[in-house]
């Protein structure tokens, strides 16, 4: 077999799994307001299980009802309501094969007074909690009194989880929260039996594993989530989180090891500027030095990755949370031999960036992510009749609507100008630790070829090629127009786009560059550019990149520091010259003149209203998707390809 450790059954504990693949806890923000769980949620949970996967931990949930909330909704265990909501999870996922783990969490100084009815979060000891990007808490420190509570209730908790029909439950001591703030001489300063020495540190934690196993009994599974590295000066390196392991181990059927805490957010819930694996060092040292088995999260996005990681022997399973919300279905294609439809997770953050922002979970590559119950393919209206359908460009937005089309009983066809599928996404994936771009419009062109689309290549979608196929109706998806402002010196043998650059159309060295436009596509294409050349990217804002999620944003800002990019903000581009682009600066209206041999123009895209327009006079169902309503991203696109086509 081609997966043989991936799909070999596994056991934890005396529980045992169908094959070695987890899918550990992300917030999907889809409960309600009193910690219970709705049905989309459990849906959510249900697709997973059916997906193949042999184990499922949801998300961090709440043991008590009046602290250590770090989000408004947040599934709760801390009620006897909660037993029978957990219970609608816990019965979905088994009905599918699968097993579940309840992770039981508090927040400790990452729980926001805002989430906690008003009340002063609380953690080992007084240590202004201060990330940037995030809210400030000052937290009080937590008495003895305090701690027996939580102790107590985290006991209930499990024994709650127990009664709903959990196989087991995970103790969060992990990603800078409660339990970890103890483990940790970053947060932990206490000088008595609960902070120093390692034994000290980890004797909160103790009490609990070993209160809910006296009280679960030796059939249910406790186990713990920890870091390989707080990644944080004055935390827990690599040997100190060794050391931590050894001490827990005999209090636990299995550790899940991650890495990170809030002030070292990019590690904890990275971009896609960690290539996959990155984690191993950390992961097989614990694994090295203890016998339980090991549940890691690793960034993996490949099958062949993730057997690779077992067939090493750096970890007994492998967990993988948002490739399980970009591709519910991965376990059961990989068994198929369809490694070639699966949707690898990007990395864009855009999930995270969805619930730190209050909305409901959003996936770029997965719009029926959280809206199961909306958007399911049993939800789908297949009253297509083989009807034809234009839809005009072949990237993310047209591939997906053409998709949804076709599920439907439609005949799409889809006009592409280009000699390739892709469209802007390709531009995208030739940027700095962008691959996984190119291997979505892989993915999607895999998908057209599975599917039957019919796809007519270097065919421009004028109104009579159109109207040949008589179509129902015409989906617009081309994309945009590279912005060009109107400006002295636009016309210069010195000024290039974006596509000139990332498409390599022309190269550079050992040049001073100015890049025009400090967005995402700016910054990237800086990215590219800094390794030979002198870059310097020019931003009418106070700050660049500020369409960028922070943990993507912040690690980018730092790599271009690292390679000495810089920004110029509060400027505008008022024209070019030779060896000079022509600035004007924002808050005066002052010339100024900056010495750049090439000029890079990335200023973004906008629609093509007047081909719109044409149209829309020409065919009476029109719609318009993607960077052709709205310039945007791949998010952008799949998202109004569902929404603008899932009833037409």
């Amino acid at each position: 077999m081609k997966y043989e450790k991936l799909f070999e059954p596994g056991k934890i504990g005396r529980v045992e799994l169908r094959n070695r693949v987890v899918m550990t806890a992300m917030g999907t923000h889809m409960g309600d307001w009193n910690g219970c769980t709705n049905d989309g949620q459990v849906r959510f949970y249900e697709e997973r299980a059916k997906g193949g996967c042999g184990l499922i931990i949801p998300e961090f949930t709440s043991v008590d009802g009046e602290s250590g909330h770090c989000d408004m909704i947040q599934l709760g265990l801390y009620d006897k309501r909660h037993i029978k909501s957990f219970e609608l999870i816990c019965e979905a996922v088994h009905c599918h094969g699968a097993k579940i783990f309840a992770q039981l969490h508090h927040g400790g100084r990452e729980a926001p007074p805002a989430c906690n009815g008003g009340k002063q979060a609380m953690a080992p000891s007084v240590e202004l909690n201060s990330v940037v990007g995030r809210e400030t808490i000052l937290p009080r420190e937590m008495t003895v009194e305090d701690i027996d509570r939580l102790v107590g209730l985290y006991i209930q908790a499990g024994l709650n989880a127990q009664l709903a029909g959990a196989d087991g439950v995970e103790i969060h001591g992990a990603h800078g929260y409660l339990l970890q703030q103890f483990l940790s001489p970053y947060t932990n300063k206490r000088t008595d039996e609960y902070g120093g020495s390692v034994e000290n540190r980890c004797r909160f934690m103790v009490r609990i594993l070993k209160g809910i196993r006296d009280a679960a009994g030796p059939a249910f599974v406790v186990g713990a989530r920890i870091n390989g590295n707080d990644f944080v000066e004055g935390g827990n390196d690599q040997a100190a989180c060794v050391e931590i392991a050894k001490y827990l181990e005999p209090y636990v059927d299995y550790f899940n090891v991650s890495c990170g805490v809030y002030a070292s957010a990019s590690t904890m819930i990275e971009p896609y500027y960690y290539p996959e694996s990155w984690r191993t060092e950390f992961i097989k040292a614990i694994k090295d030095n203890v016998k339980v088995p090991i549940i890691a999260v690793n960034s993996i996005k490949h099958p062949l990755a993730a057997e690779q990681q077992l067939q090493d022997g750096v970890s007994d399973f492998v967990g993988m949370a948002r490739m399980h919300i970009a591709d519910p279905d991965i376990v059961k294609k990989t068994r198929a031999g369809r490694e070639d439809l699966i949707r690898k997770c990007l990395g864009c953050m855009n999930c995270n960036k969805s619930i730190v922002a209050g909305q409901n979970l959003h996936c770029a590559l997965n719009p029926v992510a959280g809206r199961e119950l909306r958007f399911g393919d049993d939800m789908l209206i297949k009253n297509g009749g083989g009807r034809k359908v234009a839809v005009i460009g072949g990237g993310p937005a047209g591939m997906q609507a053409a998709l949804l089309m076709k599920k439907r009983g439609f005949e799409p066809v889809i006009f592409e100008k280009s000699d390739a599928l892709g469209g802007s996404t390709i531009l995208a994936s030739k940027a700095p630790c962008k691959q996984l771009a190119q291997e979505f419009v892989d993915t999607q062109i895999a998908e057209m070829e599975e599917y039957g689309v019919e796809v007519r290549l270097n065919t421009a979608a004028t109104v009579d090629n159109v109207r040949a196929l008589e179509p129902y109706c015409v989906v617009v998806a081309c994309g945009g127009e590279q912005i060009a402002p109107r400006i002295p010196g636009i016309d210069g043998e010195n000024v290039y786009y974006i596509d000139d650059v990332l498409l390599g159309k022309v190269k550079f060295s050992g040049k001073k560059i100015a890049v025009i436009g400090g967005g995402h596509v700016g910054l990237e294409a800086a990215h590219f550019l800094c390794a030979d050349n002198r870059v310097t990217v020019v931003e009418m804002q106070k700050e660049a990149g500020t369409s960028i999620y922070r943990t993507a944003r912040f690690k980018l800002l730092a790599l271009l520091e690292e390679s000495g990019v810089e920004l110029l903000t509060e400027h505008a581009i008022a024209g070019v010259e030779d060896g000079q682009a022509v600035l004007k600066k924002m808050d005066t209206g002052e010339t100024v003149h900056l010495p750049a041999e090439v000029v890079v123009m990335a200023l973004g895209n906008r629609p093509d209203r007047t081909y719109e327009d044409e149209l829309r006079a020409a065919f009476e169902h029109v719609v318009i998707i993607g960077d052709a309503a709205k310039a945007g991203t791949i998010a952008d696109a799949t998202r109004t390809a569902y929404e603008s086509c899932f009833y037409l």
